[in-house]
């Protein structure tokens, strides 16, 4: 697996966008730098290759990667961001990837996507996450854009407003959900795909625990849950690797947000 993420020289709290985020409650600069580099370190040690885009001061939720779009071989998909404060991103995101080589798709611009915060995809399926971000009419715009099955969950939980920090696909059989964000008909979704659906404690939810990095069988996840959580786990046969990330949940993300995944 090879991800890409972002130095965090510029990462603060200066406006609030999701319920996470308080001004009067900045980043530790000192702390996110110590952090960003365990991440690395803890990406390096479970396996996972990472590059890094430029940060840009402007824009100082440049930390959370997966959210500039999504990578589907060579196609680059853009985000449309809800929010003014993070269209730049995406922006930059793209004249990243093109200088690469990779072909770049939008959406229009009336209609919100949110990148892999909001689509995950699992081999030939891709789950869509919508309603507090991305909007529903995304939907047939990624179907056409993506070839395989597409599946949509409307999240309601303001907390949890992209779908990887609720929803954590591992395998074919196996997902990782905080119950607390899904509307009943999508938890019937969910368990009519998967056989075995792990869910997350109130104590793994603080802390973002859906928000992981899957690599093979081992798996990156934010520092604090619960012993449960990381027992459960382990009875489907993953290593847990911890990284601390309580500067980068100021912000309303954790490992996942801070990595687009480039390659499996």
């Amino acid at each position: 697996m090879e991800i890409l993420t972002c130095a965090s020289d510029y990462f603060r709290i200066e406006y609030e966008i999701n319920p996470w985020m308080k001004v009067s409650d900045n980043a530790d600069k000192s702390e996110v730098l110590i952090q960003y580099r365990k991440l690395l370190d803890t990406f390096f040690r479970a396996g996972v290759k990472f590059k890094g885009i430029e940060p840009d001061f402007k824009f100082p939720d440049m930390v959370y990667t997966a959210n500039y779009g999504f990578i589907n071989n060579k196609k680059f998909i853009k985000a449309n961001f809800k929010y003014e404060q993070r269209r730049g991103e995406s922006a930059l995101a793209e004249k990243y990837f093109r200088h690469l080589g990779y072909k770049s798709y939008s959406l229009p611009d009336s209609i919100y996507f949110e990148g892999e915060g909001d689509l995950l995809a699992l081999e030939d399926t891709y789950f869509v996450g919508w309603g507090k971000r991305t909007m529903k009419e995304a939907v047939p715009y990624l179907k056409e854009m993506l070839n395989g099955e597409l599946i949509d969950l409307e999240l309601i939980n303001p907390y949890y407003y992209h779908l990887d920090t609720c929803f954590a696909p591992l395998n074919k059989k196996t997902v990782v959900i905080n119950p607390n964000s899904f509307t009943d008909k999508g938890m019937e979704k969910i368990n009519k795909y998967f056989s075995n659906v792990i869910l997350t404690s109130e104590q793994d939810n603080k802390v973002l625990a859906c928000n992981m990095v899957v690599n093979g069988k081992n798996i990156v996840v934010g520092e604090g849950v619960s012993d449960k959580f990381k027992t459960d786990l382990r009875a489907h046969g993953y290593t847990i690797f911890e990284t601390p990330m309580s500067q980068y949940i100021k912000g309303g993300g954790s490992v996942k947000c801070c990595s687009l995944i480039l390659t499996i």
